[in-house]
């Protein structure tokens, strides 16, 4: 919050999120661990990845968001796992189990393969919740699947019970369930906590696991196990971190997590973030000008335009007209543009004319506007940032509206930054600003064009010569600013190490090998022109823009095409058309193979309105493969920004060779995420890495990487922002201000 003072905006001591406990030295590090270790902890897990017992599964349900990475084994099997609270009612989980003793090495093929590995995964539902309307003697009850699909070694249905009796000692958690399949029966358990010992716990189980219906157990060297059995295992809780020990058919068993609130809105507060007037200050000392002053001086525009790309922001326009500011900007630093409109506001109140009385900011990206921030109220504004007004009051005078790319009023019209003053602006300033962080090194320049070096980890599951395969390098990118909507992007990718290379077995499919050759590039070369596209912008109309693209699109692709993308109102529902026009390259990056093929997708997106962060993706058109079909995506972004989801591909392309078969040929899918480095670093910043993961490399249903995707970049520069509540998260710095 601040003061103002004839102009000057004077600090108060709750203004910067500097004013919590952490100091500014304290690393990024301990301070995620610290976030996290102030959160109630969570359950165990079983060892199936679901919530539960040691390894059946109880009806519980994690706090909504809760992500978990652990690892559990209790011999033969050994799992690491994933495992996510996507919806209050809803967990999902991924795990890749290994079952020691049954070796393939001595395969034809296998060589170096090691013990037997199984991908599977799993989801458990709510039906009711406990105490349901009330009625205290209602348990908890959950229905679930494990292992559904692939070879469904371990596949299970359960329905199961779980009802917690709090005493003043502590509580009793009891849970009754019923499993087909893998699970052969009636199954039961119970976890008993102390008040005096919160972060310990016992379980005791009754296990109906049926061991061989896994038809590798008896390859395992291991005694044949009876389906029904006792065992019971001691938990603690630390933080963000479960283990869990204990014995059970005359073994040993562990089991240890860590959660991760993906709820919480940021891991890392930004603590490294300073004021956007000189030398870091939250105030600034100048007075501002009247109406007449600043139309007959260029010093008030010139100081303005001076602390705004100080700030960051690039490509200003700025006019005053009848008490009208319209500024127009852009910003990448920024994880929301709603922060980047906050600074913007405060540095146009030290410098606009006294007699302001509404402020306009659009936000842009590449030279296409997205959205105004239109404050009718300056007066009340100003009062804001002091502190004497509410958030409830700021909103009621706020309105948030698409940008028109004409201009809604004379000030957003007219643009007083001539080239002069934009010279001069950039006399003061270095030709580059630098930043680092935990992840990269950058250098953006004042017209925006921007150079960075980041690591990047690709990954290769379950191939006979070895389960786990990955190529982990460095990408030099380039983001080179033209001309008004005029980019051309390009990236160098070069490899420190990698075993994708070792990939020997040549890819079985009958399709134009249009992904499945992925060993066969990594082979050719260590170092690789990744991607040179020279992409053009424009912004028609209200709520519509067009992208047309040519170049190297990626490893793989290089071509030309166009994309059309038109947002209805509300920013719910969005529709996009893609054509691209796209060759293969060959293996060195240096040359194209014979191949070439035109794709053409129509995509829909829907922004569900009972079920939180979650949106809908329908694909239909021409793939890669020349196959034609749909994708489908379903995915949730969380409050911290991570976005988790999955997608299913059902085209024509009949890839009947392993793992299709002929019959039921092989279709695409798989899961994705995409993390904001912003919530995990004491800087602001709008870098984002992406993750995806299928069960196999296969040539049905792939679309080639686009350029850049308009929906995806909207979403991620303004909309899910502008959207998000009442607009404005993260727009004043003030502590507790996007709580929860």
């Amino acid at each position: 919050m601040k003061l103002l003072v004839r102009g000057a905006v004077a600090p108060r001591a709750a203004r910067c999120k500097r004013g919590i406990s952490l100091s500014a030295g304290l690393s990024t590090g301990l301070a995620l661990f610290l976030c996290l270790s102030a959160l109630p902890a969570a359950a165990q897990y079983s060892s199936m990845g679901l919530s539960g017992l040691i390894h059946m599964p109880d009806a519980r349900m994690k706090p909504d968001g809760t992500f978990a990475v652990g690892y559990t084994h209790a011999k033969p099997y050994s799992a690491p796992y994933v495992t996510a609270q996507m919806l209050p009612f809803l967990e999902v989980t991924g795990r890749y189990t290994r079952i020691q003793g049954y070796d393939l090495s001595g395969k034809p093929g296998w060589e170096g393969y090691g013990d037997y590995k199984d991908k599977s995964a799993g989801l458990k539902l709510r039906l009711l919740p406990e105490n349901f309307q009330g009625y205290r003697w209602i348990p908890e009850v959950s229905i679930g699947i494990d292992d559904f699909h692939g070879t469904q070694l371990f596949r299970s249905e359960f329905i199961a019970a779980s009802k917690r009796l709090d005493f003043d000692w502590g509580y009793v958690d009891g849970t009754l369930g019923y499993g087909r399949k893998r699970i052969g029966g009636l199954y039961g358990g119970l976890r008993v906590g102390l008040a005096a010992l919160p972060d310990w716990a016992l379980v005791a189980e009754y296990d109906r696991t049926r061991y061989g219906y896994d038809p590798q157990y008896q390859h395992t060297g291991m005694a044949p196990r009876r389906t029904g059995a006792l065992g019971a295992a001691l938990e603690y809780r630390y933080g963000p971190m479960s283990l869990q020990a204990g014995r059970m058919h005359g073994q040993h068993v562990f089991n240890v997590s860590f959660n991760v609130p993906f709820q919480q809105r940021e891991f890392v507060p930004n603590i490294y973030e300073t004021g956007p007037f000189p030398g870091g200050l939250w105030a600034s000392t100048s007075p501002r000008p009247t109406a007449q002053q600043w139309t007959e001086s260029e010093q008030w525009r010139l100081e303005l335009l001076q602390t705004l790309h100080a700030e960051g922001l690039r490509n200003v326009q700025a006019a005053w007209r009848d008490g009208v500011l319209s500024l127009r900007m852009s910003g990448e630093r920024y994880r929301y543009a709603s922060r980047g409109v906050g600074r913007a506001a405060l540095i146009a109140l030290a410098y606009a004319p006294l007699e302001t009385q509404r402020l306009e900011i659009t936000w842009e990206h590449r030279g296409i506007a997205g959205i105004t921030w239109d404050f009718n109220n300056v007066p009340l504004l100003e009062r804001y940032f002091a502190g004497t007004a509410s958030r409830a009051q700021l909103v009621h005078s706020l309105n948030i509206y698409y940008a028109d790319p004409t201009g809604r009023t004379d000030a957003s019209r007219a643009n007083d930054i001539d080239q002069a003053l934009l010279d001069l602006a950039h006399q003061r300033q270095g030709r580059f600003a630098f930043g680092r962080s935990l992840v990269s090194l950058s250098a953006t320049s004042t017209a925006q064009s921007s150079y960075s070096l980041t690591p990047y980890l690709r990954t290769y599951l379950n191939d006979p010569s070895g389960a786990f395969k990955y190529d982990v390098g460095l990408r030099l990118g380039a983001e080179v600013n033209l001309g008004r909507g005029l980019w051309l992007d390009g990236s160098v990718i070069g490899s420190l190490h990698e075993n994708i290379s070792d990939v020997k077995q040549p890819s079985n499919s009958l399709l134009p090998h249009v992904r499945s050759d992925v060993a066969e590039y990594r082979r050719a070369s260590k170092i690789k022109l990744q991607k040179l596209t020279l992409n053009q912008y424009w912004h028609p109309a209200t709520r519509t823009y067009v992208r047309a693209s040519a170049g190297i699109y990626e490893e793989m692709f290089a071509g030309a095409g166009v994309q059309a993308l038109y947002l209805h109102r509300g920013g719910r529902l969005a529709w996009d058309v893609a054509v691209d026009a796209v060759r293969q390259r060959d293996f060195k990056g240096t040359g194209f193979q014979d191949y070439k093929t035109v794709t053409a997708i129509a995509s829909m997106h829907y922004k569900l309105p009972v079920l939180e962060g979650v949106t809908a993706t329908v694909r239909a058109g021409r793939f890669l493969a020349r196959d034609y079909g749909v994708r489908v995506e379903l995915s949730r972004t969380f409050a911290s920004g991570i976005e988790l989801g999955a997608w299913y591909s059902h085209t024509n392309a009949d890839d009947i060779t392993s793992p299709g078969r002929p019959g039921k040929p092989y279709q695409d899918k798989g899961v994705f995420m995409r993390i904001p480095l912003g919530s995990m670093t004491g800087h602001d910043m709008s870098a984002m890495a992406n993750f995806s993961l299928s069960p196999w490399a296969r040539d049905g249903g792939q679309m080639v990487e686009s350029p850049d995707d308009l929906y995806q970049t909207m979403r991620r520069k303004w909309l899910d922002n502008a959207f998000d509540s009442d607009g404005l998260r993260s727009f004043s710095d003030v502590v507790g201000e996007d709580a929860p």
